[in-house]
């Protein structure tokens, strides 16, 4: 039996040890953008692959703009609207008459709306395409805003409000927004009496605004013949009438006041956001950045905030850093991470000893290679579906990012040397800008423990110390 099985192996060249096994590398090209790109008749993109896995169809209609659009009395209002043409029936059908015929086909329609755009979604049967797309189009093009459903609308947004304040986490990302973005639109938050405000042809008037063919681009993909499908979208679009493309969103210019801000509740957690603004989509230093990123807190547990606060020190479940960078401004760095009060600042000040050692030594070899081949490895779940690449392509589109980025973002990753890693970390980890937030029993996390306090933080990042009311959650006014 040991002769056959040796002979075997030979004759098959199976290595003796799992360690022995060589993969060949993984190459991978990725799809070009023109390869997909269409225009109908009227001039409106459209991004379509056939995909014959299934016998589905999805589509996508996004649009330009969305909540920097909103009047700062009526935050939310864009996001009420997309939610209100999906849910408010249409100018010939009721709600429960459209929600019905939707059921009927077995497709799904979805509107939602962001900062920057309202995408409308359909999935659909491909043996129902012709009933469920006409009715998908009339929903936008002709919405209903029904009174019953506009009125569930207003008290289901208020009934959400009023739990703001009932976990930690929605505290710290309300005050984060508002510390590092201010009175834009990325910083302001809805209120009560806004929601309030909204009326029937506020919905209306910022309805003509966003959804029109001015600022629509398409995407399609599933069980179809292309030639077929473009015509379908030629026939029931082809007339539609151009509005006004709206403005691109603007840039956020506000300066981050550094120091340590609180929100004193009483719980057994601090919940803690470190962040600063950070680069902009298309810098030449973005792969740098974020290889650095990787390696300080964005990469899991490799990552070097994950090794020492979580496996080393145990003093989170959860710590780790990211990068996003910003598409019409500068984007946002940040760490963040939830520990017990009396520790809330050895662990500060653990994430801010790895910014120092990564602003201060090469990293090294096996750290980099690391994190490029990571990253490398996951570029390819960008366009695992068709759907997804197309959906790709639509948000390229719209943010105007350029054509050759997937192509070269291979080689650019593995372009960046250790120096590059160590430079872009004294660059962006600017930590006397830094904004630190923590949500918790202020008393026991100032006070920290024999290692470190809140004031041994404070010389890190510099500034003040400083209080930021609880604010009621319908009115964002303070409570007393």
């Amino acid at each position: 039996m040991i002769i056959q099985t040796v002979l075997l192996t030979t004759i098959l060249n199976i290595p003796n040890h799992p360690d022995n096994i060589q993969f060949p590398e993984y190459d991978f090209s990725p799809p070009s953008s023109a390869t997909y790109r269409y225009e109908l008749g009227n001039g409106i993109p459209v991004y379509i692959a056939e995909d014959r896995e299934l016998p589905l169809i999805d589509i996508s209609f996004t649009f330009r703009g969305g909540s920097y659009l909103d009047p700062t009395h009526q935050i939310g209002l864009s996001t009420m609207m997309a939610g209100l043409v999906r849910s408010g029936g249409t100018t010939s059908l009721s709600a429960e008459e459209l929600d019905e015929r939707f059921d009927f086909l077995a497709a799904g329609a979805a509107v939602r709306g962001s900062g920057e755009t309202v995408s409308a979604s359909l999935n659909t049967l491909s043996s129902n395409i012709d009933e469920s797309f006409p009715l998908f189009v009339d929903m936008l093009r002709n919405p209903g805003f029904q009174q019953s459903r506009f009125d569930l609308s207003k008290d289901s947004i208020v009934e959400r409000l009023k739990q703001r304040n009932d976990n930690p986490s929605s505290i710290l990302k309300r005050e984060t927004s508002s510390l590092l973005f201010g009175n834009s639109y990325k910083g302001l938050q809805t209120t009560g009496d806004m929601v309030e405000s909204v009326t029937l042809e506020d919905l209306q008037s910022i309805h003509n605004v966003i959804i029109n063919p001015a600022n629509l681009i398409i995407s399609v993909s599933g069980d179809f013949d292309k030639d077929e499908m473009l015509q379908v979208l030629e026939n029931q679009i082809g007339d539609w009438t151009f509005g006004n493309t709206v403005a691109a969103p603007p840039d956020v210019d506000f300066v981050v006041e550094p120091g340590i801000y609180f929100v004193d509740q009483d719980v057994s957690q601090g919940g803690v956001r470190i962040g600063l603004r950070s680069l902009r989509q298309g810098d030449d230093d973005l792969e740098a950045a974020t290889i650095m990123n990787y390696i300080l807190g964005g990469g899991g547990f490799s990552s070097r905030i994950t090794q020492t606060v979580r496996s080393d020190e145990g003093l989170a479940y959860s710590a780790g850093s990211f990068l996003a960078p910003g598409v019409y401004m500068d984007g946002m760095w940040g760490a963040g991470y939830e520990s017990k009060s009396k520790t809330v600042a050895l662990a500060a000040d653990l994430i801010f000893n790895e910014i120092n050692t990564v602003k201060t030594d090469f990293v090294s070899d096996d750290d980099l290679n690391l994190a490029k081949s990571a990253l490398i490895e996951q570029f390819p779940s960008v366009f695992q579906s068709k759907a997804q690449t197309v959906g790709v392509f639509v948000s390229d589109e719209i943010s105007g990012r350029d054509p050759a980025y997937w192509s070269t973002y291979k080689d650019r990753i593995n372009a960046v040397q250790i120096e590059d890693v160590r430079r872009v970390a004294n660059e962006l980890l600017r930590t006397n800008e830094m904004a630190m937030l923590v949500v918790g029993d202020w008393d026991v996390i100032s006070e920290g423990n024999e290692r470190a306090t809140m004031n041994d933080i404070l010389e890190i990042i510099g500034g003040s110390i400083i209080e930021l009311p609880l604010r009621d959650p319908l009115t964002l006014q303070p409570i007393e």
